[in-house]
């Protein structure tokens, strides 16, 4: 007989606050930095070669705890998860072959990598057996939009309005290492909100948008409907001012695949006995790409000067892409085996580039895949393509014939939101170096491991 562990009112209220907790210290990245003896071998500090506890962490370990009977009793490894134990003996051989030269990044990334698939597990455990799904969304929609006012209140005045205690950087146009745009002559800051980056922002903002499209859709009363239209245009026009190009196009796709999806299926749902009346699926939907549509004009019109500034492919930042990732794939054909060692591929950037690099050029390889090889071999690379794609194709085989809107509307939304995830993955490294990104692509995994593992086909709150 299944533990009711979690199932109880009580201890659900606490996990809900846990959570609550858990997702504004994601948004919100407080933070203590440890300096390693490695902090300082690029030329300069980096945060890419010291390690920090983050406020996330800590909550994140609290929930493990406090479940850890339920998961303790109820553990097992089945198909959909069975490549995270082979990715943990990959990582423990890597760690060996490096034995002789450990470095204390080596130590602590292998822990990160636990760290994420213990957070996979947890949020697995909780999606699966309680009704916490649509609130992490709504949290998710709300916490979306405060990064919105903050990053249009950073490009507005262009510098950082004074969170730093929240995790925001320090802004201004003339500080070095600044991301910047040039328009018109004129440099200015993009919007960063409490992140570390803009293009990392933009990665929650695109779930963001998605994930509001889907609450729109999904409600019912007038008032969430109002709510739900402003924090999506407030989340389109966060995601116009990070001027993340990557962002647009992954947003661009994930609209797309939406529009196409739930199109099909609303049109199936169509009432035979009333040709002249759209069900109300498809009134919701019209509705909800309405709003998308408007909001993606105003933005465009409101931001037109700056968006045009970003419409190159011959910009510094897409050279230094191309040789950030030459110099990964430099690593991976010398190193094809475990790689260069995790954590490490900055360190050595200098040794497989072509040419001295300043201390600000010493960055990551820009694709998450890249960078897996580079650091961890062509093996580690491909497990970490397996976990994912084996949730994506997971997902898929639960969209069968005969499924209902609301049911279909809910997958969808986490195929879409996986989908752009890999996109993204293709132009930046902040899914395999960052904290926030870090742990929103395992808790989405998670979540779509939940869905997959529940055989109910009925309310997705179950």
């Amino acid at each position: 007989m299944r533990n009711n562990y979690i199932i109880n009112l009580q201890n659900k209220q606490i996990i809900k606050l846990l959570l609550i907790l858990l997702i504004f210290s994601i948004f919100f990245p407080i933070r203590l930095v440890f300096f390693t003896k490695e902090a300082f071998l690029t030329g300069d500090y980096s945060d890419f070669t010291s390690f920090s506890l983050y406020l996330s962490d800590i909550f994140l370990i609290l929930i493990f705890v406090y479940i850890f009977p339920y998961i303790y009793e109820n553990f097992s490894w089945t198909k959909i998860n069975i490549g995270l134990p082979i990715f943990i003996i990959w990582l423990i051989l890597a760690l060996i072959f490096k034995s002789s030269n450990l470095s204390q990044i080596n130590l602590w990334y292998c822990f990160k990598f636990i760290e994420l698939i213990v957070a996979y597990e947890t949020f697995m455990i909780i999606f699966q057996e309680t009704a916490l799904k649509i609130t992490f969304f709504k949290l998710f929609a709300w916490f979306c939009a405060i990064q919105s006012v903050l990053a249009l209140s950073q490009f507005a005045s262009q510098s950082s309005i004074g969170l730093y205690k929240l995790g925001e950087q320090h802004l201004n146009s003339a500080i070095l290492g600044v991301s910047k745009i040039v328009s018109g002559g004129t440099t200015l800051i993009r919007g960063y909100g409490t992140f570390p980056h803009p293009n990392p922002l933009s990665a929650f903002l695109v779930a963001g948008v998605i994930i509001t499209v889907y609450l729109l859709i999904q409600s019912e009363k007038r008032k969430s409907r109002m709510l739900y239209s402003l924090l999506l245009f407030l989340n389109i026009l966060g995601v116009t001012v990070t001027f993340s190009r990557a962002a647009y196009l992954a947003l661009a796709l994930g609209l797309l695949i939406l529009s196409i999806g739930l199109t099909v299926i609303a049109r199936r749902e169509a009432p035979k006995q009333s040709q002249n009346r759209l069900p109300r699926s498809f009134q919701s939907l019209a509705m909800t790409l309405t709003m998308v549509t408007i909001s993606v004009i105003v933005s465009f019109f409101l931001f037109k000067p700056f968006l045009f500034s970003r419409a190159t492919f011959s910009d510094q930042s897409t050279i230094d892409r191309k040789f950030y990732n030459a110099v990964g794939l430099n690593m991976i054909q010398k190193n094809p085996i475990f790689g260069v060692g995790v954590g490490e591929s900055v360190l050595h950037m200098e040794h497989y580039s072509s040419k001295t690099l300043q201390p600000w050029e010493k960055q990551p390889p820009h694709n998450y895949f890249i960078i897996a090889a580079a650091e961890l071999g062509i093996p580690g690379a491909l497990l970490l393509i397996w976990i994912i794609f084996s949730h994506l194709w997971g997902l898929l085989k639960k969209i069968k014939p005969g499924i209902d809107f609301k049911l279909f509307t809910f997958y969808f939304l986490l195929f879409t939101i996986l989908a752009t995830f890999l996109l993204l993955m293709q132009f930046d490294h902040y899914f395999y170096t960052l904290e926030q990104t870090q742990i929103l692509l395992w808790i989405f995994l998670g979540l779509i491991a939940a869905e997959i593992k529940n055989p109910r086909e009925g309310d997705i709150n179950s």
